[in-house]
């Protein structure tokens, strides 16, 4: 396993277990090193019960990981951030986490677009709108320089329903724009989970082979990122199933954290 993970959520989201302190606690029982918060991003003037804390929960979220970040300094070395799509909108916002609110970092993870006051999920657009929605908003948060790296980048070939020429063509877009930007991408632990062994159609779980067989070809970094939703996820997680999926794609794999863009 590497010594960092990136990709922590907490309660507030509304689909996740566990207090703040169990997730520490958890990450160093686990033998990590250094532990990033990255919640989905509670975002002004939006709302969505369930995905995301409402915006009031910032400053709780803020002062609850920074408390943890001193109370542990001599065990983890603990990080602030969050999981965040992309939209120009929020830009302003996201700029101000790192100048107001001390935020380490933001990492990309792009399930959703903005749209009167929520955020609605691109599989909802169909298949080809949602994944060409999905590739220009990702790439156009890329280029914004505000993340450290792309969480779940192959997410987009689940809204798809299948591996085609538009799947592909995407990969290479991500790929290209990733080794060009030196943004990461993340293995996602968080999906495939335990059921790595069950034979299930590659374009409903992720990682997919396809995808990553492309990023291969490019000489991208890439990280693992747990994406627990629980403390339990630390221990749980089959790294041993990563490491060599990483290995088998022949993907350039970061061994220490990369660094955070901001």
């Amino acid at each position: 396993m590497l010594p960092y993970n990136l990709h922590s959520h907490t309660f507030r989201c509304g689909h996740a277990e566990g207090t703040d302190e169990e997730y520490v606690l958890a990450a160093i029982k686990a033998g990590f090193k250094e532990l990033g918060f990255t919640d989905h991003a509670m975002l002004p003037g939006t709302s969505q019960p369930g995905i995301r804390a409402e915006y009031f929960y910032l400053d709780n979220y803020v002062q609850s990981v920074l408390a943890l970040k001193e109370k542990y300094k001599d065990q983890i070395k603990i990080y602030l951030g969050f999981e965040a799509e992309w939209a120009r909108k929020f830009e302003g916002y996201y700029r101000e986490l790192f100048s107001k609110y001390h935020f380490d970092f933001l990492i990309q993870g792009q399930h959703c677009y903005a749209e009167h006051g929520t955020m609605v999920w691109y599989g909802f657009m169909g298949p080809v709108k949602g994944c060409e929605a999905y590739a220009n908003d990702l790439l156009e948060g890329m280029e914004s320089g505000l993340f450290t790296y792309v969480a779940h980048p192959d997410i987009y070939v689940r809204w798809g329903g299948e591996w085609n020429q538009l799947s592909s063509d995407i990969a290479h877009r991500i790929a290209f724009a990733s080794k060009r930007l030196g943004i990461p991408l993340e293995i996602n632990c968080g999906y495939r989970s335990k059921v790595h062994e069950i034979s299930d159609p590659e374009c409903l779980i992720y990682p997919c082979n396809y995808f990553w067989e492309i990023v291969g070809q490019y000489g991208c970094d890439v990280v693992i990122g747990v994406d627990a939703h629980n403390p339990l996820d630390y221990s749980i997680t089959d790294y041993a199933f990563y490491e060599a999926f990483a290995k088998k794609h022949n993907l350039h794999m970061l061994r220490e954290r990369p660094s955070f863009k901001k």
